[in-house]
């Protein structure tokens, strides 16, 4: 299975000029814990991320909420192409320790965002892991 496969919906951006208020609004009104921030509307190009702990981190630190979020963002972004296989996916969330990848398409523009969650929602896959999981602990015929 492909990356593009678990993208199920428009990958959410924002402004890096836009503040911290504004980020949490949105993050709160589409349900999701990582906005795009980015660089061009036409094509839409990915130049950093802001996730929901990078808020709280900021306020914890005593970040005004009006701060843009140029300053908070983090700027080293993990990519994954659509067309990878989602074992990929996998690893890179593993070895970079993050919860998010921003999946672009193979000329660089952005396709969407992919979280832990929709492994979680892909019912697919979880019969897939199921089943390999019953085949190790019972053995195969």
């Amino acid at each position: 299975m492909r990356v593009e496969a678990l993208i199920h919906r428009s990958p959410v951006t924002i402004s890096s000029s836009a503040t911290i208020k504004q980020a949490a609004e949105v993050f709160v009104r589409e349900g999701i814990g990582l906005l795009v921030i980015a660089s061009s509307l036409n094509p839409v190009r990915a130049e950093a991320v802001l996730s929901e702990r990078d808020v709280v981190r900021a306020v914890a630190a005593g970040t005004a909420a009006g701060t843009s979020l140029g300053a908070i963002s983090t700027k080293k972004l993990v990519r994954i192409k659509r067309s990878e296989p989602l074992s990929r996916a996998v690893w890179l969330m593993m070895q970079n320790h993050i919860r998010h990848l921003v999946v672009e398409n193979d000329d660089g523009t952005l396709f969407g965002v992919l979280s832990i969650r929709d492994f979680f929602f892909e019912s697919r896959l979880l019969e897939s892991f199921m089943k390999e999981e019953s085949l190790e602990i019972h053995g195969g015929d």
